[in-house]
């Protein structure tokens, strides 16, 4: 069985995310070697940039809608 921390997607897709909270995301994943980050996707290279030598996956969503119920 593998480590808990390798079932873990560390996920940050708030619309107002900045570029310093991506690099904070991919900063803790590495540090806690998680399976992936997952970001909008407008942030993909960023984070390939900053995740670059290591195993962490990238996951995007595109398209997200929001709607009040």
């Amino acid at each position: 069985m593998k480590p808990l921390n390798k079932y873990f997607d560390h996920t940050l897709l708030k619309a107002e995310s900045t570029p310093a909270d991506i690099e904070k995301l991919c900063a803790e994943a590495k540090e806690y070697d998680f399976y992936s980050v997952c970001v909008n996707s407008c942030y993909v290279s960023k984070a390939a940039e900053l995740l670059k030598g290591t195993d962490v996956k990238i996951a995007a969503v595109v398209g997200m809608q929001s709607r009040s119920v």
